[in-house]
């Protein structure tokens, strides 16, 4: 880890009029640190908001909204969460890229561009697992809604504790929260159980065009817009469906492709412990951790997906070397 959680919690205790960060197509993660991270610095006394981000889902609205800043509010201390880097910032939070004052994130390759404080534990599996470490050691009792938040913030982020970043800590947290009244069965089915007509319309599309490389080991698909727009599909429908290609027995790479209105393209890369989707997106100007990350291309979707594949199969080789 870089920085430590109590020397954070320290110069927590001694800012106020606090502006939260989140990062561009925010995830459960980046809103539920923020949320929870929200609630306790007012439990502290702190006036604290967070920045409006007009990118957030349906599903994870809740979980941010009723923070959000008013218009003329000024910020004294400016905190991002979970934002690897500062050009993850959404368009309307562009404007703090450089005035950042405290990072707390899980990318490993975070490159600490906060000018107070970084507290960067890439061994966690979500950023949620850091502010509940930050909250007891700030002294807060967790309540509901503060648990509920974290819950779902480290819940997405390790696959309803599936993938390989969950660890006991991970469980710990979990374990907090739900003594603290979370009602952890009706979040997942909600999250993780519960499907709206437009996505299974998207996954049936995606499962029939899904393509093969590399003996099966290799998985792409891609999300078009004229799909989208026939099946009534918004991101918040299509949240996590970057994972379908890896749920194919025999797959250790799934690529998801998306075309964006821009004309670019967004991968979102998910692996087995073998790979690295990090070091692929990195090719691209993206990032992310070991076994899930993403990039978005300057190209219509045939040659981003060209490019990509073309880089996937050499890192894959190398890896069978």
């Amino acid at each position: 880890m870089i920085g430590t959680v109590s020397h954070t919690a320290q110069v927590l205790r001694e800012v106020d009029q606090v502006l939260i960060l989140t990062h561009r197509r925010p995830d459960g993660d980046t809103t539920g640190s923020a949320g929870a991270l929200c609630q306790a610095l007012r439990k502290l006394g702190k006036t604290a908001y967070l920045a409006p981000n007009l990118g957030v889902m349906r599903r994870y609205a809740d979980l941010v909204q009723p923070y959000y800043a008013p218009e003329n509010f000024q910020a004294q201390t400016i905190i991002a969460v979970d934002v690897a880097a500062q050009d993850m910032l959404p368009p309307e939070m562009e404007q703090y890229a450089d005035c950042v004052d405290i990072v707390i994130d899980h990318h490993k390759f975070n490159p600490c561009f906060g000018k107070t404080d970084n507290l960067i534990g890439g061994e966690f599996g979500a950023c949620a697992e850091i502010i509940w470490d930050l909250i007891v050691e700030l002294g807060i009792a967790l309540d509901e809604s503060i648990a509920r938040s974290l819950y779902i913030g480290t819940a997405t982020d390790t696959g309803c504790f599936k993938f390989t970043n969950t660890t006991v800590h991970t469980h710990q947290v979990a374990i907090a929260c739900l003594q603290a009244g979370v009602d952890c069965g009706d979040i997942n089915t909600v999250l993780f159980d519960t499907k709206s007509r437009s996505r299974f319309e998207m996954e049936k599309i995606l499962y029939d065009t899904m393509q093969f490389s590399c003996d099966g080991k290799i998985a792409a698909v891609l999300v078009r817009l004229e799909d989208r727009k026939r099946t009534g599909a918004d991101w918040d429908d299509l949240d996590s469906i970057a994972g379908l290609p890896r749920q194919i027995e025999g797959v250790e790479v799934g690529l998801t492709f998306s075309e964006l209105e821009n004309g670019s393209t967004k991968v979102s890369i998910r692996t087995t412990k073998e790979v690295d989707a990090a070091a692929i997106c990195r090719q691209f100007g993206g990032g992310g951790h070991v076994r899930a990350a993403g990039a978005t291309l300057p190209y219509p979707a045939q040659e981003a997906m060209r490019r990509v594949l073309e880089e996937t199969e050499k890192v894959y080789c190398g890896k069978e070397a």
